[in-house]
């Protein structure tokens, strides 16, 4: 008489933890997504609506020192970086500009967490590889770089409108004491890095997904 083997002890793929932390995960990311999406609108309302609008970010050119710094003589040296300014009457295409840097910054915000929300669905029910998984990594990556990028233009090509509208009063240049610069972009590189590495990531589940398939295919 054969003996009979011992049952195997078949664990869950997911621990109880696993499932909350993915679905805590997913609320999480829908949270932040409808939260981008409502203060984009709201942030492109403003821009479009509100006057005065407050700015910031203005580089200054010639800037006096401090008056703080002036006593100590610990400090060498001192000036201020920038300047934030309230500015009536603006034109429509300065406030479009200001609109179009808040709805792109929101834009990626919102692609990227609703793309953690469905990986993160799919990975609850067990299947995290996807084309669809994938064609929602690959946006994500192209909107960080496009939006963060695009995003850092229009806005410094919003503050080079403003300081236009202001005139030649603002743009006094050097020798003629502090004044605005006419056209003011530091690049933050940091968009393209992480949207490379999610690329990356993307790849890296394309071809899990072809892997899935195979082993599907041999059951």
């Amino acid at each position: 008489m054969n003996a009979v083997p011992p049952p195997v002890d078949e664990r869950p793929v997911m621990s109880r933890t696993d499932r909350f932390a993915l679905g805590a995960t997913a609320a999480l990311a829908g949270l932040v997504a409808l939260g981008a999406a409502v203060g984009g609108v709201l942030s492109v309302v403003q821009a479009v609506r509100d006057d005065p609008l407050t700015i910031s970010g203005f580089e200054l050119v010639n800037a006096r020192a401090p008056e703080v710094t002036e006593p100590v003589e610990q400090v060498t040296a001192a000036w201020y970086d920038s300047a934030t300014l309230s500015v009536a009457n603006l034109p429509d295409s300065a406030r479009w500009l200001f609109a179009g840097h808040s709805a792109v910054m929101a834009l990626s915000v919102v692609g990227v967490s609703l793309a953690l929300l469905w990986l993160a669905l799919r990975v609850l029910r067990t299947r995290p590889f996807g084309r669809s998984v994938t064609a929602a990594l690959v946006t994500s990556a192209l909107l960080i770089i496009i939006g963060g990028t695009a995003a850092q233009l229009l806005e410094a090509a919003g503050r080079a409108a403003v300081v236009d509208h202001l005139g030649p009063a603002v743009t006094g240049g050097a020798g003629s004491g502090e004044s605005l610069l006419a056209f003011g972009l530091s690049v933050d590189l940091a968009p393209i890095s992480v949207g490379m590495a999610l690329a990356v990531v993307a790849l890296a589940f394309q071809i899990g997904a072809r892997m899935q398939r195979d082993t599907e295919g041999l059951v």
